[in-house]
């Protein structure tokens, strides 16, 4: 861990922005090229008879991408009301689930941008022995995964660094979104799809407005925090999957000992952890949830019982949803409110942008120097080092 500079001149954003940092702006061109992209894909999957008919869905991953299968539960949700829709454990899926009977209105969805995970896999074959209809969502069409399923979703992703999954993460999501809403579309004859666009066009260009402003709050957190020894993200209903993705982006690139808890369960076990002003707090907030009383409760009690340094994202001032404590804020900029699950695409991003200075404001390499350096190449400069 680098010592704290006394001289602020150092602390430019400049020298803490690598390749991870790299990946974050890149959601932002990324985002409607992979929207085309997947959307062309998609026009003859829904055409299957299996999956027109489809009344269970499972979706399945490992890692990032089991995190993502349970980000677009509300997805399916909204487009697919009268559809069940479960996200399941690779290895629940492929050695403890309990399959139906007659399983011939079922479809998987196994998640994996690379095609090679052995677990989601074994899950595959369970499933194919139970008679489910698989559908393999890669970007790696000659991979076993996509050979192996009945149906290949091929993500055909733009190529680009993606030596953390950051890229992969907002693939899978927005991906798995357009299949929710090409489903409903052949079920239902609305132009879903088309209009799901627009909806993602007009949160993208809302979110991105703001990039520059969360940079800097992340940035200049991360530079306050350096002497932290833990970190904890709180979040409730989706965005608790939000920080589920957050909290691998901080272990995967700084190492830090990092938990995640709902804001209930934060005042009923967390807030009991002796570690004070030794932790750092982020806390996901989507003001139009109904449990915003409660995580403004779990927030004040934070600084004023637990003395901890917290950092809020959301898309209202702290003060606007009940926070009377003081606390640092980052904007959160979030879709329209009938349209709130696609909260999903970006939530993770500001919380991955911490994580990405964290990494390089303490000087630890990421997946602790363990990544290959003919393809990670430090970007970023060590204060010490600049003259």
């Amino acid at each position: 861990m680098y010592q704290r500079l006394n001289d602020k001149k150092y602390y430019r954003k400049f020298y803490f922005q690598d390749s991870f940092h790299a990946q974050c702006m890149d959601v932002d061109p990324l985002s409607m090229e992979q929207f085309d992209r997947a959307a062309a894909q998609v026009r003859a999957i829904v055409k299957i008879p299996a999956v027109r008919r489809a009344k269970h869905i499972i979706a399945t991953g490992c890692g990032d991408s089991n995190i993502a299968a349970f980000a677009i539960k509300d997805a399916f949700a909204h487009y697919l009301p009268d559809v069940e829709f479960e996200a399941v454990e690779a290895i629940e899926l492929s050695r403890h689930y309990e399959f139906a009977e007659d399983c011939s209105d079922t479809i998987a969805l196994f998640i994996s941008v690379s095609g090679g995970i052995f677990r989601t896999n074994e899950a595959l074959e369970q499933c194919k022995r139970h008679g489910v209809t698989t559908i393999a969502s890669t970007g790696s069409p000659k991979s076993r995964t996509a050979q192996e399923a009945d149906i290949l979703y091929y993500l055909n992703c733009p190529a680009g660094d993606n030596n953390a999954g950051l890229r992969t993460y907002y693939i899978n999501v927005v991906s798995l979104t357009i299949l929710a809403a090409a489903m409903a579309q052949s079920r239902t004859g609305e132009p879903e799809v088309d209009q799901l666009r627009e909806q993602v066009s007009a949160y993208h260009d809302a979110f991105f407005a703001q990039l520059n402003v969360i940079d800097d709050a992340c940035f200049t957190t991360a530079i306050a925090w350096m002497d932290k020894k833990y970190l904890e993200i709180v979040g409730d209903g989706s965005m608790f999957w939000a920080g589920k993705f957050i909290q691998a982006k901080v272990i995967e690139l700084s190492g830090d000992a990092c938990t995640v808890i709902d804001s209930e369960n934060y005042q009923h076990v967390n807030a009991m952890m002796g570690t004070a002003d030794e932790c750092g707090e982020l806390v996901l907030v989507r003001s139009s949830d109904a449990n915003v009383p409660n995580i403004a409760r779990a927030v004040n009690a934070m600084v004023a019982n637990a003395k901890r340094d917290v950092l809020v994202f959301c898309d209202k001032t702290p003060e606007e949803i009940g926070i009377t404590e003081k606390v640092r804020y980052c904007p959160f900029p979030m879709p329209s409110e009938q349209f709130a699950f696609l909260s999903q695409l970006y939530a993770y991003l500001p919380g991955a942008i911490f994580a990405g200075f964290r990494h390089t404001t303490i000087g630890e390499p990421m997946f602790r120097g363990g990544m290959d350096p003919t393809i990670f190449i430090p970007t970023y400069f060590s204060p010490i080092d600049v003259p």
